[in-house]
């Protein structure tokens, strides 16, 4: 319960946080997670290996996209890049629970599956792929609504269909690498968690370790637009 409910707050926060603050209340927010989880990264008194190293030049890669992010078309981007972290996340365990037999890291994430893993990146590829297609196609609530939170639109205005969906697919892969990156440097460290900052979640890092990757990867193909 206490997971499903910082869950919640903390899903009522960055939609608060990326779309109803002003640009410097955003940037010293993310600045500050980002920054937070590198204390938490190094308050742990453990052998650092390259895994933590990796984690460590992630965070930094994300700091130097905080002023790209800060303008409006930025932000959008920002909260896609999040949800298809997030959607990834969700479909994989989801489909890992029902579906899932074949254990593909069990020494570093003891409940990844095949099934999951492959559910959670074709799943939020077609809803994002499909979400655009009706919007953009029958403009169901208006398409420039559509694209004031989302950058979809833009994606397949760009790029297609076709590789639109493969360009959210490698940003899902993107999401599950950061996952199983942060669970082999704590394995190797010797910890469950980052720390306890989060009821049910574990630390900063914890909650958003498979966002680390996932959005710069993102932004590369969001840049070509």
């Amino acid at each position: 319960m206490k997971r499903v409910i910082t869950g919640l707050m903390l899903g009522l926060f960055v939609l608060f946080f990326v779309f109803f603050t002003s640009d410097s209340v955003f940037t010293i927010i993310l600045a500050g997670i980002l920054g937070y989880s590198l204390f938490e990264l190094f308050k742990i008194k453990a052998r650092r290996s390259i895994f933590v190293w990796m984690i460590f030049v992630m965070i930094f890669i994300n700091l130097s996209l905080i002023h790209p992010i800060v303008n409006s078309s930025g932000r959008s981007f920002f909260f896609t890049a999040l949800l298809i972290s997030v959607f990834t996340d969700i479909f994989a365990l989801i489909s890992g629970k029902v579906l899932g037999k074949r254990f593909i890291y069990p020494s570093i994430s003891p409940n990844k599956t095949l099934e999951g893993t492959l559910f959670g990146l074709m799943i939020p590829s077609f809803l994002f792929i499909f979400s655009g297609y009706l919007f953009i196609e029958f403009d169901i609530l208006g398409s420039e609504v559509f694209s004031e939170f989302l950058v979809i639109s833009q994606l397949i205005d760009s790029f297609g269909y076709l590789i639109s969906f493969f360009i959210i697919l490698i940003s899902s892969l993107a999401s599950i690498s950061g996952d199983l990156l942060a669970s082999k440097a704590k394995r190797l460290m010797g910890i469950k968690d980052f720390g306890n900052l989060l009821p049910g979640h574990g630390g900063v890092l914890d909650r958003i370790d498979s966002h680390i990757i996932c959005i710069p990867i993102f932004f590369i193909f969001y840049s070509l637009i």
